[in-house]
């Protein structure tokens, strides 16, 4: 049986509301969005998602559209990279300060790209593998 939206949501602590204007840490007002990746993507991709954004330091309050988007982006492409180096990875990430920098490109760059852009820039050093010393 497949765990609903609201069983993730509730399972992590968080709270759908309706309006972004009272919005604090562990809510949003992204159901859609979180509806949508959850039916295209499934549950395992959408956990990873949302525990990326909920169990790092500073960004409970980043459950907006564009960035669970993208952190969703950068994990269909590299879904190798879940687990705990990347939530390491992710404590040292402010993804406020990410989406604030992406919204002032976005006359270039869509938000949603330059996140996961900035994001797998910032993470690929910690994932790829370093090449293995010669014997001579």
């Amino acid at each position: 049986m497949s765990a609903s939206l609201a069983d993730i949501c509730s399972e992590l602590g968080i709270e759908i509301i309706d309006t972004a204007a009272a919005r604090g840490p562990g809510q949003t007002c992204a159901r859609n969005i979180l509806q949508k990746v959850l039916t295209d993507e499934g549950e395992a991709h959408l956990r990873s998602v949302l525990i990326t954004i909920m169990e790092t330091e500073n960004n409970k309050r980043m459950l907006v559209r564009q960035v669970i988007l993208a952190v969703s982006d950068v994990l269909r492409a590299y879904p190798h990279w879940f687990g705990a180096e990347w939530l390491n990875a992710f404590d040292r990430i402010e993804l406020a300060v990410m989406f604030e920098e992406a919204k002032r490109d976005r006359e270039g760059v869509p938000i949603r790209a330059a996140i996961a852009a900035r994001l797998i820039t910032l993470l690929r050093p910690s994932f790829e593998q370093q090449p293995q010393a010669r014997l001579l």
